[in-house]
């Protein structure tokens, strides 16, 4: 768990999300093992069942109902890439939460966990701080924190999330040197929480501390005291950070801290999206590869997201999908209301409030998600919103054990091939991709070529092979490898334009004009699009 945040790779084209995929499927394959290694050993299976477990299974049936009839299968289930927000991945939140409340068995466990969480999230804050002060110096300009987890807003969601559980720390620290280590921790991510400028994040940190606060129990002085501590320090770690970059001449004026940006605009268009396919969505992770047909202002770059949690969910999950995500929200809420509602309780909602207001004006970033499914099986053993299910005792003999043992290997060769075949295809298209860049094209084919049979299912190795056989004018090559990242899934005009230039130079003219058709419904505002289009004959 203390590595689900910080996985990061220097050797992958994707540094940031992949890593945490595969480290999240190497987790789940051991959590599977555990449980295994239990069954045998107890020779009884138990099964430990929550409040969550209907709605969660509602919303991963939803899911695979709108893959079946998704706009692209393939985005479906192993979503695009850098994304991976497919089926798979939704179905590995789920398995992780499932697998993380059966492993824990007390309070106690939980609260572990919490910690563990805790400090992955200190280290985290402290990488966020330095990459915030060096990237600000290299750049000339005030740089957002991200750290490891490759975005601002997904380090902002990870953070107030976190924040509450630091508090709750403090306050409930029964000794000086433990009180010291949360107020440490709190405070050193309030100050990478602050220097994300993510603003979403800062109102759902307060939100969730404010939460918190109202449970605590303590005299009002020391809650106060604590708070302010906890605050104050943030801000003058922040304010520290700034001024040694204000010293090398960096400007600290952030100009867009006030400006909504495009997002009223996609909220709109989105709704227009969600009406078009109202009952099961486009599919999951589908919808930057049909929101361009909804478009109805330039929005000057591919918008692959709704950038609000509620509105992805229908656009690609239909009404079936949000009913189950209200389901599941409104099954943790009442899982709280119905528990003993003690501090523990109260701080795991501040940091489930948290992470979710975040989301609800961004989208799942799954750096962020799996740490939060993990914090949510912490959250329902602490809440006592746990009750262990009928109990199957096993037969003595060699069977169960033989069973056993075959299930964990059989776990262990899906994690291990889960996480090494997706990382050695990203291995190989970021060789492609320097040996590209540094002149050798001749060398970037063979790489680019093994990454797709690595991963034939990602579109982005497919483009990688067209691109490098366009810059060689090998149009036949091209035109394959261009298709095959269409069939995939791509939301990339580009990918588009070069196979209709493809197709043109192969004379191949009926398919030249479909493919600039697909160009123009991704980006109907770009004049290479509209351009292209037209020599067709078609008035854009």
């Amino acid at each position: 768990m203390f590595l689900l945040p910080l996985a990061f790779s220097w050797d992958t084209f994707d540094r940031y999300a992949l890593p945490k995929l595969l480290v999240a499927r190497v987790l789940i394959a051991g959590l599977v093992v555990l449980w295994l290694a239990r069954l045998a050993i107890t020779r009884s299976v138990v099964v430990r069942r929550t409040a969550l477990d209907l709605p969660l299974l509602a919303f991963v049936l939803s899911a695979a109902l709108s893959t079946v009839f998704a706009y692209n299968p393939n985005v479906a289930i192993f979503g695009t890439y850098s994304r991976y927000d497919g089926l798979l991945t939704l179905g590995s939140y789920a398995a992780l939460f499932w697998l993380a409340v059966q492993t824990l068995a007390t309070p106690s466990d939980a609260r572990g966990m919490v910690r563990t969480l805790l400090a992955g999230g200190y280290a985290v804050s402290a990488i966020a701080i330095l990459q915030s002060i060096t990237d600000s110096l290299r750049l000339g300009e005030l740089t957002p924190a991200f750290g490891t987890m490759g975005q601002k807003n997904a380090l902002g969601a990870l953070l107030a999330m976190l924040l509450p559980l630091a508090c709750w720390e403090l306050f409930a620290g029964r000794s000086r040197a433990g009180r010291l280590l949360a107020l440490n921790a709190g405070a050193l991510i309030g100050v990478a929480l602050v220097l994300t400028f993510s603003r979403s994040a800062w109102v759902a940190g307060a939100a969730g501390l404010a939460i918190v606060l109202v449970a605590v129990q303590p005299s009002r002085r020391a809650r106060f005291i604590a708070v302010g501590a906890l605050a104050a320090i943030a801000v003058l770690g922040a304010a520290a950070a700034s001024a040694a970059v204000q010293a090398q001449g960096v400007p600290l004026q952030r100009t867009d801290l006030l400006a909504l940006g495009d997002r009223p605009a996609v909220w709109r268009d989105t709704l227009q999206l969600i009406a078009s396919r109202p009952l099961l969505g486009y599919g999951p992770d589908n919808f930057g590869l049909v929101f361009g047909r909804f478009e109805s202002v330039d929005l000057h770059q591919p918008w692959d997201k709704a950038h609000a949690e509620i509105l992805q969910v229908a656009a690609t999950q239909g009404l079936v999908g949000l009913g189950a995500y209200l389901w599941l929200i409104a099954a943790f809420v009442l899982a709280f209301w119905r528990g003993p509602r003690g501090p523990a309780s109260y701080a795991m909602l501040g940091g489930w409030v948290a992470y979710q207001l975040v989301v609800q004006v961004n989208f799942t970033m799954l750096a962020a998600a799996f740490p939060f499914w993990a914090f949510t099986a912490a959250s329902v053993v602490l809440m006592g919103a746990t009750r262990e299910g009928a109990r199957a005792n096993l037969p003595r003999g060699r069977l169960v054990l033989g069973a056993s043992a075959i299930g964990a290997v059989a776990a262990v060769g899906v994690g291990v091939a889960g996480a090494a075949l997706p990382y050695a295809a990203d291995q190989r298209v970021l060789a492609a991709v320097i040996d590209d860049y540094s002149g050798h094209s001749d060398l970037a084919l063979a790489p680019a070529q093994e990454a797709r049979l690595l991963a034939p299912q990602e579109s982005v190795y497919a483009t990688e092979v067209g691109n490098l056989a366009f810059e060689r004018q090998d149009w036949a090559l091209a035109r394959e490898a261009y298709a095959e990242a269409a069939r995939l899934g791509t939301f990339n005009p580009g990918v588009y334009r070069n196979l209709a230039l493809a197709d043109i130079n192969l004379g191949l003219t009926a398919e030249a004009e479909d493919a600039a058709r697909h160009a123009f419904e991704l980006d109907r505002f770009d004049p290479a699009n509209r351009a292209l289009l037209a020599q067709f004959g078609v008035v854009p």
